[in-house]
């Protein structure tokens, strides 16, 4: 049983968040503060920052919302002599943090997946663009939004070793042209808006180490994801909008991913992708690489140089896996397939239901 210190007794609310979804593994043994000399609330064991580095304990969460005031008080206990490493945030309840707006998604596959003939991997791309109950035959959606190469990758990999991949005989790859220098792990941004949360029953944080703060976030999903996530729980549903981009044409900027290229990431997605082909072929699945379609008249000029020279390196990773491995699979590329239709897009990269409709009926025609 791991022991915890809460520092602030007035922060009524985050005190009742923790208290309610800390997990049974951890103990909160009492509070302390350096304006009160008691927990006025609910005389709780107190212990004076000036005491706490003859008291036994594992982490002091600190209780306030704003970022400011949470690095004072953790300045504050540093010059008292608690380490750095036991000084936690408590993240997943700041300013609405969306981890309580993630799918789990190996609960997902215990719950809801019946042996389905198909299995679709990717991002937001497959989520949004493909109606999965339009399809012709039955697949299971494995992808979520932001979910990089590794980590559709160790699903798969999870899937297998449950012995789930008896009944499937087709994966959709659905992967936009940047994905072989995405690694989403190396984001802090996807910590704070709580993506990588969705995959956090793996238990498994990559290149987690080498990105700072994301300890503090991780810790969070150890003391507080179990109870979060079963407390916010939901199936998973196809997403729908009837937007429309209205954006100028010739005036866009794509993502900050497609300007910069990661080559320590780029080869070890190309490993990963090796790999994942060879798993498949030796369960005996035919994979489909399907690259999803742009609104690439939306777009500037350096945001069309960025997109096509990423594309050129996409196809170069690709013929060097087919030329070292001698796999064959197949590629659909529709990333200039509705280049000149805002109506079918809600937004420059993804496209709103109608286009989602129209998409899906394609890929029955041209795969399924």
């Amino acid at each position: 049983m791991k022991k915890i210190i809460l520092y602030g007794v007035g922060s009524i609310e985050l005190r009742r968040d923790i208290e309610y979804f800390l997990d049974s593994s951890y103990e909160i043994i009492g509070c302390s503060d350096s304006h009160y000399a008691e927990d006025v609330l609910e005389e709780k064991p107190f212990f004076t920052p000036q005491e706490l580095f003859r008291v036994e304990f594992d982490y002091i969460i600190l209780l306030h919302f704003q970022d400011d005031v949470l690095e004072k008080m953790r300045q504050y206990l540093l010059a008292q002599g608690v380490p750095n490493e036991k000084i936690i945030d408590p993240v997943m309840f700041l300013h609405r943090n969306s981890e309580k707006c993630q799918l789990d998604l190996i609960a997902d596959i215990q719950e809801r997946y019946v042996e389905e003939e198909g299995l679709i991997f990717g991002l937001s791309y497959s989520l949004r663009d493909i109606r999965i109950e339009q399809l012709n035959r039955r697949f299971f959606d494995c992808s979520w939004s932001s979910l990089d190469l590794y980590y559709n990758f160790q699903i798969y990999r999870h899937m297998a070793g449950e012995g789930l991949l008896s009944a499937v005989k087709t994966a959709f790859l659905v992967f936009p042209y940047y994905y072989f220098d995405y690694d989403m792990s190396r984001f802090l941004y996807l910590y704070r808006t709580g993506y990588i949360f969705s995959v956090w029953r793996l238990n498994d944080w990559h290149h987690s180490d080498q990105v700072p703060g994301a300890a503090s976030y991780i810790t969070n999903y150890k003391m507080f994801g179990e109870k979060l996530s079963r407390f916010y729980h939901f199936k998973k549903f196809g997403y729908q909008s009837r937007a429309v981009y209205q954006g100028n044409d010739g005036e866009a900027v794509l993502n900050k991913i497609w300007f910069r290229n990661y080559d320590e990431t780029a080869a070890e997605n190309r490993a990963l992708f090796t790999q994942f082909l060879h798993s498949l072929a030796e369960n005996h699945i035919t994979p489909v690489l399907i690259i999803p379609p742009f609104y690439l008249r939306g777009i500037d000029q350096p945001s069309r140089a960025a997109f096509f020279q990423k594309k050129e390196k996409f196809y170069t990773i690709l013929q060097g896996v087919r030329a070292d491995t001698g796999y064959a699979f197949k590629i659909f590329d529709y990333a200039g397939f509705f280049a000149d239709r805002p109506e079918v897009f809600m937004d420059l990269t993804h496209l709103n239901t109608r286009g989602a409709e129209e998409f899906t009926e394609i890929i029955n025609s041209d795969i399924l």
